[in-house]
């Protein structure tokens, strides 16, 4: 239903109508922002195709229902002609389900969750399983989903049963199966079985998410489902290859980036004294070196830069294209000064300690947020979280397109949250992906979408059992 998103998934369409590594020079030349579309006379035909890959509906309006129903109507009818298995994917909206929208919910007067339509729009799934027979579904959603109760009852329960009989005794019948393998095999699944972490499959991140495998009964066999993996990849192998940036200011003007930025490193170092001397101490070290360092700029949507192929070997071949010859997407946001300096308070102090500091009573009181929120710390002891170099990232997601402060950049002395580009590196997009749209809406897309890795060994397995 989002405009920008539909526009990014058919300029990636356009760019899958080509065998892998024969793409137009085109799409290229329209990634870094040098023309104005990714096709030409000579490909128009390319880009017709692409444009009914993705179509923008809203779930629950008449014609819209009815524009989807006609569009999956005719891939199972195509699918049926050649006799070839498809599958639906999908999961309802996770506002409803996430343990911060729950909260948010809750502090909405006259909020009533059984009156919130985002709780059932999972019965559009089972009106579509049941009225088209994919040979197997994958329903993917946040961890609240597991306790999300309506009625007192938890609603994952009635999801479950009625994902195994959508449509009711003459529906089709699918068995429903964890992704990854359990440690008593043959036992009855429970809720917690089919919680994947992102992290023990080889993802750079720390994203825990739902996800239920349906394969349809009696037709195909059992998935054979993942081994919990021994790859592993950091968020300093991930985006310490990418050309270094520093913060736009909202709040003035600067002409001399490395004095200012020594200044403020000092003013820093000043506040943690009484904080936490070890971080002071290093804010003062950096603020020495910052007067003398070059100004690393803003960014942009293209950054010419010979990009790092020291990708973790299990992602590079997903992630790297070696046609690409700078960095797409990769700038940063303006801040106010005051965030800078908690910013930068938080990277040193992780370096020092190995972790984010931890609310109101680890941060110098000088560089205290002026907000009610701030003062209830209990409720925000990561309100700024670093992405610490030596280990797979927090979970990325829409969050960053409100502000930086759950994402600040490992490196103390860029003064910074992660830009568009290494958030997408930690979600494994492959570099040559282009978001489409303004940058509140880029950072959207890349916090609500499934890490192409992860998405990618999902696919394996069904595939290997549809085959």
């Amino acid at each position: 239903m989002d405009a920008n998103a539909v526009r990014t998934l058919r300029t990636r369409a356009f760019f899958h109508q080509f065998p892998q590594g024969e793409a137009p020079e085109s799409y290229y030349a329209y990634a870094a922002g040098k023309i104005d579309s990714p096709w030409t006379e000579a490909t128009r035909d390319k880009w017709t195709a692409a444009q009914p890959e993705a179509i923008q509906v809203e779930l629950g309006k008449k014609h819209d229902d009815a524009l989807l129903d006609a569009r999956i109507a005719d891939v199972a009818e195509q699918a049926g002609r050649n006799g070839t298995p498809w599958v639906l994917v999908g999961g309802p909206p996770c506002q409803a389900f996430s343990l911060a929208g729950r909260a948010r919910n809750l502090g909405n007067e006259g909020y009533i969750a059984e009156h919130d339509e985002r709780h059932f729009l999972y019965r559009h799934y089972l009106r579509l399983l049941s009225r088209y027979r994919p040979a197997a579904f994958v329903l993917e959603n946040v961890r609240g989903m597991l306790s999300s109760r309506i009625w007192g009852e938890l609603l994952f329960d009635d999801i479950f049963q009625q994902l195994q009989r959508p449509g009711g005794p003459k529906g089709p019948r699918y068995r429903i199966e964890p992704l990854v393998v359990r440690e008593a095999a043959g036992r009855v699944p429970e809720p917690s079985d089919f919680l994947v972490f992102s992290e023990v499959l080889g993802v750079p991140q720390t994203r825990h998410r739902v996800i239920l495998i349906g394969v349809l009964e009696p037709d195909f066999p059992r998935i054979k489902p993942l081994m919990p993996s021994t790859k592993s990849a950091t968020v300093g192998e991930m985006i310490g290859g990418l050309p270094p940036l520093r913060s736009s200011l909202t709040d003035r003007e600067t002409q001399d980036w490395p004095s200012f930025a020594s200044k403020l490193l000092t003013r820093t170092a000043k506040a943690a004294c009484k904080t936490d001397a070890a971080t002071a101490q290093l804010l003062a070290e950096l603020a020495e070196r910052g007067a003398s360092a070059p100004d690393a700029g803003v960014g942009g949507r293209w950054v010419s830069w010979n990009p790092s192929a020291a990708l973790p070997a299990h992602l590079k071949c997903l992630m790297h294209d070696p046609r690409l010859k700078g960095v797409l997407q990769h700038f940063t946001r303006g801040q106010m000064q005051s965030d800078l300096m908690r910013y930068a308070y938080a990277a040193a102090y992780a370096r020092v300690h190995g972790r984010s500091p931890r609310g109101a009573a680890e941060f110098p009181v000088a560089l205290h947020p002026n907000h009610e929120s701030w003062k209830k710390s209990s409720h925000f002891v990561d309100r700024f979280k670093v992405q610490r170099a030596d280990a797979p990232s927090s979970t990325i997601t829409s969050h960053l397109a409100k502000d930086g402060h759950y994402f600040i950049h490992p490196d103390p002395s860029q003064l910074r949250s992660l830009s568009v580009r290494e958030a997408a590196r930690l979600q494994t997009f492959p570099d040559n992906y282009l978001f489409e749209g303004p940058p509140v809406s880029q950072r959207k897309q890349v916090g609500n979408a499934v890490p192409p890795y992860l998405a990618q060994q999902i696919a394996s397995v069904i595939h290997e059992t549809l085959a």
